[in-house]
């Protein structure tokens, strides 16, 4: 469409004409192409902005919505890298529709972040009385049931849309209904099975208590929980569990012969 509006350009300049332009179903689409790709350049940045100072007011953290936000990026690339390989590479078709990128981030930011929430909040609450460790498996086991049901349930509701979508009338349409279908549903299950599953809790282990930072939560110790003592602070002569840190080997038995 640019070569054919500038090459419009040089035969309305040559003939001395006031006006010209091209009309029809490509430029068409054409122009609603580039106000999408422009508005998710805009989109994107204030969704994220706002969604970030959301999870850090709900979370009370300053480090958690870091990654949070982060693994749902993760997640838009990988969904859609995915669904680039299944049509253009196994389907062999030409391109993806315009629309999939910007229709496949905002639901996957809301539903990520949604989803992020439901789980990290249970993580939280468990914080309080379990170390870190423990915590998270107890919020897994409790919110792992709601997840997968709510994003299996998801993933085939576009799954179907998917199925009627190729069933519709007109080869353009077909294309653009099965390619948002098959693409959100792929990135559900991405979403639902990789990244709130096994990413997010990684993540919220290996950060640590850090996790809640700057609340009062971020600062409590092993030692303050029941049960769970705090091996760091014990003298190097205390007594303790074989093969922990702080206690000494009992001395060897000598050979009798």
């Amino acid at each position: 469409m640019p070569a054919v509006r500038a090459d419009a350009a040089r035969a309305a300049q040559a003939a001395g004409a006031s006006a010209y332009g091209v009309t029809g179903q490509a430029a068409f689409t054409y122009d609603v192409a580039q106000l999408s790709d422009s508005d998710l350049r805009t989109v994107i940045p204030i969704a994220v902005a706002v969604i970030a100072v959301l999870l850090a007011l709900v979370m009370r953290s300053l480090i958690a919505p870091v990654y949070l936000i982060a693994s749902v990026v993760l997640s838009y690339f990988a969904a859609l890298g995915l669904t680039v390989l299944v049509f253009e590479k196994g389907a062999r078709q030409p391109g993806l529709t315009f629309i999939l990128p910007f229709l496949l981030f905002m639901f996957l930011l809301a539903l990520g972040e949604d989803y992020n929430i439901l789980v990290m909040t249970r993580i939280r609450e468990e914080a309080h009385r379990l170390p870190l460790p423990e915590a998270v498996g107890r919020a897994l086991n409790v919110t792992g049931t709601t997840v997968t049901s709510a994003g299996l349930v998801l993933a085939g509701t576009f799954g179907v849309l998917a199925i009627v979508g190729s069933h519709s009338a007109g080869a353009q349409n077909v294309r653009t209904v099965v390619d948002v279908g098959v693409g959100l549903a792929l990135g559900v299950l991405m979403d639902t099975f990789l990244v709130r599953t096994l990413l997010v809790p990684s993540a919220a282990v290996l950060i640590g208590r850090w996790n809640w930072w700057p609340s009062r939560l971020c600062r409590l110790r092993p030692s303050d929980f029941p049960g769970f003592p705090d091996l760091d602070d014990q003298p190097a002569d205390a007594p303790g569990p074989p093969g922990a840190r702080g206690s000494q080997a009992p001395p060897p038995t000598p050979a009798v012969p």
